[in-house]
């Protein structure tokens, strides 16, 4: 992974914003950073980011010229999805009584202190739910629909006949592919309207091998570490919510709750490496 200092003057995007404008989930981008592929700065905030030089270079086009997707951020999200419970009780902090708990009952928090937890959390909230998603994917791939086409074929992969889904991102899909010769490999294949996939091929191969069950085992580890860079991203962006707008209102215990929220939703079980089964699509019952 190549990560720049941010330097005086630097502009940068951030992955949401960097994701948005490439038409990749944010899942994609940040997996690419993670292979040394795309470059990255952290900003002072702990935050990720792209800076716009980079960005240039992925997309073949100045910044200027490109159109930033406009994004509504949902605002006053219900304390159920916030993970926040209401607590009954006469424990009491600096005379104010604590009648919250959040991350599973692991933080406890005053009517003060929920008000940063809301702000911080809920700005993430959205992000975090689909991070939460892919990782549920990543459990039981036999939730995936089966795969539209028999196979795919661009001038930079060649031609593969598609063995299963692997996993749902939206913008893309990441898929098994074999080809004729029986060499497998983990496919990325991007939707016709990602400026990316414009630039640099329809489909990209992540991972390839003459065993498809290493393969299936090790873009699972792959993709487990790209959720937790993404749940870490996600505390970064939160904790500048906290500290910019909430600094009296204990900000690091909040961030410290936000911190383990993100890591539950995003936490490794056993089950994702052990009962993983990838079912074949389009023939002969291949099973991983």
């Amino acid at each position: 992974m190549q990560v720049m200092k941010e330097t005086l003057g630097q502009s940068a995007l951030t992955i949401d914003q960097s994701a948005a404008l490439l038409g990749l989930h944010e899942f994609s981008l940040l997996s690419r950073i993670q292979a040394g592929e795309i470059k990255s700065t952290r900003l002072r905030s702990g935050e990720m980011a792209i800076p716009e030089s980079e960005l240039e270079r992925v997309a073949r086009s100045p910044v200027s010229t490109l159109a930033l997707p406009s994004h509504v951020q949902e605002t006053d999200l219900p304390d159920d999805r916030l993970g926040i419970e209401r607590t009954f009780g006469g424990l009491r902090r600096n005379g104010e009584r604590i009648a919250y708990s959040v991350a599973g009952g692991a933080a406890h928090l005053t009517e003060t202190e929920i008000k940063g937890y809301r702000a911080a959390f809920g700005a993430i909230a959205s992000e975090l739910e689909s991070a939460t998603k892919l990782r549920e994917q990543l459990k039981d791939a036999n939730g995936l629909s089966d795969f539209e086409e028999a196979e795919i074929e661009s001038p930079r992969i060649g031609r593969w006949e598609i063995r299963a889904k692997l996993l749902a991102l939206g913008k893309s899909d990441i898929l098994l592919g074999q080809r004729a010769d029986g060499e497998f490999a983990v496919i990325e294949r991007f939707r016709p309207e990602s400026l990316y996939g414009k630039h640099n091929g329809s489909a990209e191969i992540l991972l390839q091998g003459d065993d498809p069950v290493k393969l299936n085992r090790d873009f699972t580890a792959n993709a487990q570490h790209t959720l937790e860079f993404m749940a870490s991203n996600l505390t970064a962006k939160s904790q500048k919510i906290v500290w910019e707008q909430f600094p009296d209102h204990r900000p690091g215990h909040i961030v410290a709750a936000i911190t383990e929220r993100c890591h539950q939703a995003i936490a490794n079980e056993e089950t994702i490496s052990q009962n993983r089964k990838v079912t074949h699509s389009v023939g002969h019952g291949f099973r991983v």
